[in-house]
């Protein structure tokens, strides 16, 4: 009689259960927030989609809150990576501008980007949220205006107008998508990007140093 047994797999530590299962509760966090909204994802919503029981959670995490302030965290970082290769891909572009702008807008209409904006409402009435996030996305913004401003994408615009003007089009595709949820109108997702080129171009032929 032939053949190999086979090789058992290494048994995970005890460390890389507890990563497996925050993983598992962030990402049922993160799903959960963006589907059914904040106030909507509880404690036990969030371990129904994670297949986890209230008490795996709570082993982790000492409240939802703090669950939620990690959750906010890895989605910053997810957003921030993918931000970050495509802005260094923008120099393969024809047109850096209108690519950089196309990757903002449809990332606004992301469920992860929806989780993050639901956090940010809940954090306008919840002084602790508010607090401990802060740091987070202050930090996740400095960034992210630092990769724009590496990719030279806005350098025909003075120094002192690249951060507002980045922000002036996050403003508009994220309010853009908000409405979009009750306000059906995809035809207008292409002509609302070429205006905003259009309009940041007009401006760079015009504004002085």
């Amino acid at each position: 009689m032939t053949g190999s047994a086979e090789t058992p797999r290494p048994r995970r530590t005890q460390q890389e259960r507890r990563a497996a299962t925050v993983a598992k509760l962030v990402d049922a966090t993160v799903a959960a927030i963006g589907e059914v909204g904040y106030q909507r994802t509880t404690v036990q919503e969030i371990c129904g989609r994670a297949g986890l029981s209230v008490g795996a959670m709570f082993r982790q995490f000492d409240s939802r809150l703090d669950l939620i302030v990690r959750t906010a965290e890895e989605i910053v970082t997810r957003q921030l990576a993918a931000f970050t290769v495509v802005m260094e891909q923008l120099g393969d572009q024809a047109n850096p501008l209108d690519t950089a702008l196309r990757f903002l807008q449809a990332a606004q209409s992301d469920n992860v980007t929806h989780a993050l904006r639901e956090i940010y409402l809940a954090a306008r009435s919840d002084a602790e949220l508010r607090a401990r996030i802060a740091p987070t996305v202050e930090n996740y913004y400095d960034e992210i205006v630092a990769a724009v401003d590496r990719t030279g994408v806005l350098e025909q615009f003075p120094q002192r107008l690249r951060e507002p003007l980045f922000f002036v089009a996050l403003h508009v595709f994220s309010g853009q998508a908000v409405v979009r949820g009750v306000y059906q109108r995809p035809e207008l997702d292409e002509s609302i990007l070429t205006l905003v080129a259009d309009m940041m171009r007009t401006y760079a032929d015009s504004v002085d140093e």
